[in-house]
């Protein structure tokens, strides 16, 4: 098996134990292989990230961070100004149309870089190239809507902060996964400092490497966008979308919580449910999936350890 592709099966495996129910924050450190970026023969992770700073760049050093990071463990990635914007534009096109299985692009940036990320987007889309990825953190008030050809974008801002604060919207024909995660209730992150979260950003690097890995399993027609607030004792968990379910006869949210491993409060967050409000069998609710975890808890599939000869009780041993 080339060596690439033990470096992606490795790095699934870390992005499927941070999918398992009440995790949370998962470290990865020591789950990915690590390349050195100056090595040109070495092997490389699939795909092109691209990192954006904010205004007054110097106080995004996190995303610089992220990208030495995500280097390490075989990907490609590199942080730059947002004013950068359209020159990375135009090397994305060109990497994405020299071999689209190759280079899928994804974009993350800092608050105005940010809403660069979703300018780089709409250039793409001109030219009819798909964004697997999106990761904004803390975008501004004025950052556009996501367009069509953008597979999934996951949104960290906090709606009471006045520097960014961005709830990022979608465009009328966009078909993709928005995901807003309101972290208000987390004091101890800030615009100034959300970029550092060591938290956010091991969230972050595992959502990456899920796509890089394995490009073709990122889109995935069951699920839907969500929106949900943190609360201030939970962890902070990066959903990749919700599955719609029909609530059954003697169903409850918190059965549903304990056969899907999530909490309660994110399926009736992500279901628009009222703590007061009475749920009756045939009532659609949505639950906070990951890519890898659509199934219920009881029903994992082995199907990827035994591709990458990982033994079910090795798969499973953290679920």
């Amino acid at each position: 098996m080339p060596t690439w592709l033990r470096v992606a099966g490795i790095a699934m495996l870390a992005v499927w134990l941070a999918g398992c129910g009440g995790l949370g924050f998962i470290d990865v450190t020591g789950l990915t292989s690590y390349a050195d970026p100056s090595d040109r023969n070495a092997p490389r992770l699939p795909g092109r990230v691209f990192i954006l700073r904010g205004i007054g760049h110097i106080w995004s050093g996190g995303m610089t961070e992220l990208a030495d990071e995500l280097n390490r463990r075989g990907t490609t990635a590199s942080a730059h100004r947002h004013g950068e914007w359209e020159t990375l534009a135009e090397e994305a096109i060109k990497l994405y149309k020299s071999d689209p299985e190759r280079w899928p692009i994804v974009l993350i940036g800092h608050s105005n870089g940010a809403d660069m990320s979703i300018n780089i987007a709409r250039r793409l889309k001109a030219h009819n190239i798909p964004v697997a990825l999106i990761i904004g953190y803390d975008p501004t008030r004025f950052s556009g809507d996501v367009p069509s050809n953008v597979q999934r974008f996951i949104n960290l801002y906090q709606a009471t902060n006045l520097l960014g604060g961005g709830q990022i919207h979608p465009a009328r024909d966009f078909r993709g996964q928005l995901i807003n995660v309101d972290l208000r209730n987390h004091f101890e992150i800030g615009h100034m400092n959300i970029d550092k979260s060591r938290r956010l950003q091991q969230e972050v690097i595992a959502k990456v490497l899920q796509v890089v890995a394995f490009p073709e399993g990122n889109a995935s027609s069951q699920m839907v966008s969500i929106k949900y607030v943190v609360p201030m004792n939970a962890p902070i968990e990066l959903w990749d979308g919700g599955l719609p379910v029909m609530l059954g006869p003697g169903q409850t949210i918190a059965s549903l919580a304990k056969l899907y491993g999530v909490p309660a409060w994110a399926i009736k967050q992500a279901s628009r449910i009222s703590d007061d409000e009475d749920i009756v069998p045939g009532r659609q609710v949505v639950i906070p999936r990951h890519l890898n975890t659509l199934a219920p808890a009881g029903a994992a599939d082995t199907s990827f350890g035994q591709t990458y000869g990982i033994a079910p009780e090795q798969q499973f041993a953290h679920q």
